[in-house]
């Protein structure tokens, strides 16, 4: 199994979802016997290899790993062997809302607005019904979310004031951007992106 681990404790859980990678199992002496791909649940399975003491390994670029990159697995003529991978990558997530005094920081007071639409190049997604959105399990990478104002709103002023509760989108292209990198082996944890919307 290679699969996003969620929680980075190194061990796989049913509610942790599949990460797709290429899996290669090798002879100890290096020699490849074979590559294959997991399914989109992160199941992978090699067949036909006959006994005795190999290694499995990926290489999951751009993401975290929170196993080991290869393990030692002895196959017995008659029985399954068994070798999982962990890897983490970064939540991107944030909030639109109505900027009613339109100064770029987001009020107690103030509503999230939902159903407003993004894109990430050609892929499209979009805020929930409580203006919430999440883009789980990232690597690493530039990420500009274009945001699109329903007609008769614009965007609030970008990074005006406190991190937490400011604006993040470019009021003349409703862009905000995300940077996933990894420092050292550890992937970051992105801020959140929050879109302020103010009625004209």
């Amino acid at each position: 199994m290679h699969y996003f681990d969620r929680n980075a404790d190194g061990a796989w859980q049913p509610v942790e979802p599949g990460g797709g990678s290429a899996v290669g199992l090798y002879r100890m002496d290096g020699g490849r016997v074979a590559t294959v791909g997991t399914e989109p649940g992160g199941e992978y399975l090699i067949e036909d290899v006959a006994p005795g003491r190999y290694r499995v390994g990926i290489n999951p670029v751009g993401y975290q790993l929170t196993t080991a990159s290869e393990v030692v697995v002895d196959v017995v003529a008659g029985a399954t062997s068994r070798a999982d991978f962990g890897k983490l990558g970064a939540d991107i997530t944030g909030v639109t809302w109505h900027d009613r005094n339109a100064d770029g920081q987001r009020q107690a007071d103030e509503p999230l607005l939902g159903d407003i639409r993004f894109w990430i190049g050609r892929w499209g997604g979009g805020t929930d019904a409580t203006g919430h959105y999440a883009l789980a399990n990232q690597g690493t990478g530039t990420y500009p979310l274009r945001f699109v104002a329903p007609e008769g709103i614009r965007f609030s002023p970008k990074n005006a004031g406190a991190p937490a509760t400011d604006s993040d989108a470019d009021p003349s292209t409703g862009i905000a951007t995300a940077v996933v990198a990894l420092t050292d082996g550890r992937i970051n944890q992105v801020p959140n992106l929050d879109i302020g919307l103010v009625a004209e």
